[in-house]
């Protein structure tokens, strides 16, 4: 049986990370192991962990940048394994999702599975029922966008020949990591079936926990961070029209938000039918704002 590592970083989310540490050790097979990446926190994930005695179980502090894609590229140079599985320190792993992940490994370079939410903890989470493993390459080009958070999975040797996770990337770098995945064909799967419940919490965080890094973002650097994505995979996405102009369509949204009237209007110039689109959504976030 292949054996795999679980990465999951984590920034003083002391109460998140214990619930989904113990998820993800809960499903681990016994020549696995899961490695909880502490990104310079204030509240020492250690502590949050220190009465976990389960030997699979590393945490280690993130000795690279600070962010939390440094914080994955660190536990992947860390792990030993031929396999490795993305968490995020605020959701939980599906029992049975991780097993299920060493047989989709049999036909597919990398993957990822269906989500759902919640605000309130489960009292036992949800058991996951495989259904369908859909190739990437059959599904629409957003489809193939697989989340860091969503039960992502890859070849430790794939991760490293594509450069990892690009660290200048604070939020969407999932989105920049799953298209130069796409443009190394390498081979992906979508699994139909529930494999990770997502926690839904505020930007200002809960009960002492830090809040969620996407709310957190102001739609300003989101807007520069797609503009990047688009820049970097250039040449892939030159050959996929439809691929760039849904990522466009993303970042003139964000300029919208952000109230960068000109920045949107340069943005439409390599998509001019995103006019329309970036006007009314400027319009709107400019009566909201008032």
């Amino acid at each position: 049986m292949l054996s795999l590592t679980i990465v999951i970083p984590t920034k003083d989310r002391p109460g998140f990370v214990r619930s989904a540490t113990l998820a993800a050790l809960a499903d681990l097979p016994q020549n696995s192991c899961v490695i909880v990446v502490d990104d310079h926190g204030t509240k020492p994930a250690k502590d949050a962990l220190a009465d976990i005695t389960d030997p699979r179980l590393k945490v280690l502090p993130n000795s690279g940048p600070r962010g939390p894609s440094s914080a994955r590229n660190f536990g992947v140079a860390q792990a030993k394994t031929e396999l490795i599985v993305f968490a995020d320190d605020d959701d939980l792993l599906a029992p049975g999702y991780v097993s299920h992940v060493v047989q989709m490994a049999q036909t597919a370079r990398y993957g990822f599975c269906a989500t759902e939410t919640f605000s309130t903890p489960p009292t036992q989470t949800p058991a996951f029922h495989p259904q369908q493993n859909l190739p990437l390459d059959t599904l629409p080009f957003r489809k193939q966008l697989g989340g860091l958070g969503c039960g992502f999975w890859i070849y430790r040797r794939d991760f490293h020949s594509v450069g990892g996770i690009n660290p200048a990337l604070r939020v969407n770098e999932d989105t920049d990591f799953s298209i130069r995945l796409l443009a190394a064909n390498l081979t992906g799967n979508f699994q139909t079936g529930t494999g990770v419940l997502i926690r839904q919490h505020l930007a200002a965080g809960a009960d002492g926990n830090l809040g969620q890094i996407t709310k957190r973002a102001n739609a300003a650097a989101r807007a520069g961070y797609f503009a990047a994505i688009i820049a970097d995979n250039a040449t892939y996405l030159t050959q996929r029209p439809a691929a760039k102009r849904y990522l466009t369509k993303r970042q003139v949204k964000m300029h919208a938000k952000a109230g960068q009237f000109r920045a949107g209007i340069n943005a439409c110039r390599s998509a001019p039918s995103l006019l329309g689109y970036f006007a009314l959504n400027y319009l709107v976030s400019r009566v909201t704002a008032a």
